[in-house]
């Protein structure tokens, strides 16, 4: 359920007006509030510092020179703190500083230039551009007489660093401050990419999806995971850096580990540690051993025991709630994983043990 607060305030800066509003999705266990501001005004450079999305907007423009329109919607996740941004614009050029995220841009309509620096970057749908922390330029272009429009995410810092290995972070760091152009349908970011649109629409359209506190946080920590893998596959071909070294043992090591915590929101840095390597060693003996990412088979663990679970559970709960005590993190990616794994629905093995548990009675 979502609502919009009433009354919201309008107010003149730096020659832009500038209106607020707040609207609040209600979740099981919580709440998400999403902030939405408009600015209108003519071309012409604005000093306009402040932002709901970066650290600092050091100056502004629109592209009409009559009617200029932005549009951002934000919000951001409880346990983690990545926030999530919504962009739409008739055109609009922004001068802007970033202390403390790594930003993720996805434009769906019209087009990013960007320039930092030491580069230039073209961005349209179908692309996207990631950035370290930096100063920066960029414009959004609209065609065809439609408007601009892009998905954003921002990553703090401190967090990412929490859960990267340091020398995949220190050897991409120079990359990111540069900035990073990929297409979405790349498989060194596909997983990821993905997953950052979805959750993006999830939270602005206020889907079901983020219904419930426990899910969100769940997919919070499996987009810095596929981040992480990202990192790690961008510093593997950004020199030449000898791998390190990777065996049986560890997987085999961090198997256990993961059986014995697969209800808890694991990250590849806790499994790591745990187990006394490197995530950068882990990610790379896993790819040697078992041909897969360490959160590949974290998941397919996960999967095994909601099917144990949906078998034995004599309780009343449905596959959802038991997907989510189970670990399971993206709910509607789990059900076609269930299927071709098992052959069948999860609600259908869920409805046949309870059948045969009646017919028992």
């Amino acid at each position: 359920m979502v609502f919009a607060r009433p009354g919201p305030v309008i107010d003149p800066t730096a020659g832009l007006y500038r209106k607020t509003t707040m609207n609040r999705i209600f979740a099981e266990h919580g709440t998400l509030d999403i902030h939405v501001e408009e600015y209108r005004g003519s071309a012409g450079r604005h000093d306009a510092r402040r932002s709901n999305l970066f650290s600092r907007t050091n100056g502004f423009s629109f592209s009409d020179p009559c009617n200029g329109h932005l549009q951002t919607s934000t919000a951001t996740t409880d346990k983690l703190g990545i926030r999530v941004g919504l962009v739409r614009s008739t055109g609009h050029e922004i001068d802007l500083t970033e202390l403390n995220h790594t930003t993720v841009l996805l434009p769906m309509r019209g087009q990013l230039q960007a320039r930092s620096r030491r580069a230039e970057h073209n961005c349209k749908p179908g692309a996207a551009l990631l950035f370290g922390p930096n100063r920066r330029t960029t414009r959004a272009v609209c065609e065809d007489g439609e408007r601009f429009d892009a998905n954003v995410l921002l990553f703090p810092t401190a967090v990412l660093q929490a859960n990267l290995d340091s020398q995949a972070s220190e050897k991409t760091g120079d990359l990111l401050e540069t900035g990073v152009s990929l297409q979405r349908e790349d498989p060194a970011g596909l997983p990821f990419l993905k997953f950052c649109d979805f959750l993006s629409c999830a939270i602005m359209s206020g889907s079901a999806a983020v219904g419930d506190r426990r899910h969100l946080q769940s997919m919070e920590v499996l987009l810095i995971e596929l981040y992480g893998e990202f990192i790690s596959q961008l510093a593997a071909t950004a020199g030449s850096r000898e791998a390190v070294p990777a065996g049986a043992r560890y997987v085999a090591t961090a198997e256990e580990y993961m059986r014995a915590n697969l209800t808890e929101p694991l990250t590849v840095s806790e499994i790591a540690a745990a187990i006394g390597v490197s995530p950068r060693s882990l990610q790379l003996a896993f790819r040697e051993v078992r041909a897969a990412a360490p959160r590949e088979i974290l998941a397919l663990m996960r999967l095994h025991l909601v099917h144990e679970r949906l078998k034995s559970d004599k309780t009343s709960a449905g596959v959802t709630e038991i997907a989510l005590e189970c670990g399971v993190a993206n709910i509607g990616r789990f059900a076609k994983c269930y299927r071709e794994s098992f052959g069948e629905k999860p609600s259908t093995t869920r409805r046949r043990a309870r059948s045969g548990s009646r017919a028992k009675r």
